[in-house]
């Protein structure tokens, strides 16, 4: 009996040991990405920076006063496209919507169940002019991405306030798969469609979808904006 107490007591000290091992461990690496991810210097009492001329947000009580305004529009929160897909499939019909509206020729359909889909039509691509016959060629790009709305103030959004613009037919474009892979979700700052004849309408468009859905734009891209429309706008 004395050596199975004995037994239980080493192999409890052992367990102890290696708890307390890993909480160092823990520890140690919390303290770490603490130390990667050093705040802004000038943070105030409630939260809120300035960087380069602009007031941001870095923690609450900031989000929350400053809702909907530009401030609130967080870089700090990391972007996961994990917060943009939809908790069910449903019958994507902000997709049929976009592919039947953009097809130059009559539409067909079939029917899955209580869902109706595109099955073809015949698209133009904006981005570069070029025809597409072929669904299995369309990447249905979205002119504000998700990108993009995380960083211009949706990193605080509910999920049913992201699966609004995911559901928006209106920011919605059939594009080949080159194009949207091409783009990879940049601003206009970092990437235009290579057709000039469209930077007016792609420009006014996404503008059109910022102000639906009060998201607001760096300064940077705000003069970038303005300078497109004044070069390529003719209204």
């Amino acid at each position: 009996m004395m050596l199975m107490s004995k037994d239980v007591g080493m192999k409890m000290t052992a367990e102890k040991k290696f708890l307390a091992s890993l909480l160092a461990g823990l520890l140690c690496a919390c303290l770490a990405l603490n130390a990667m991810a050093e705040p802004p210097e000038g943070i105030d009492f409630i939260g809120g920076y300035y960087e380069n001329g602009e007031y941001k947000c870095y923690s609450e009580p900031c989000f929350t006063i400053h809702k909907g305004t530009e401030a609130a529009a967080s870089r700090n929160r990391p972007f996961s496209k994990r917060d943009w897909i939809p908790r069910s499939r449903g019958c994507q019909k902000a997709y049929t919507k976009a592919l039947a509206q953009a097809s130059k020729v009559d539409i067909k359909y079939a029917k899955k169940g209580d869902c109706v889909f595109v099955v073809k039509g015949e698209w133009v691509d904006p981005y570069t002019l070029n025809s597409i016959n072929d669904l299995r060629k369309i990447g249905l790009d979205q002119l504000v991405s998700y990108k993009e709305a995380h960083r211009y103030g949706a990193a605080y959004w509910s999920h049913t306030e992201r699966m609004q613009l995911v559901n928006d037919a209106d920011n919605i474009v059939p594009v080949s798969a080159e194009s949207k892979k091409e783009r990879d979700g940049r601003p206009p700052t970092e990437w235009m469609p290579e057709n000039k004849d469209y930077w007016c309408d792609y420009i006014v468009k996404r503008e059109i979808i910022q102000r639906k859905y009060n998201l607001y734009l760096p300064a940077e891209e705000r003069a970038f904006k303005e300078e497109i429309k004044k070069l390529y706008c003719k209204y």
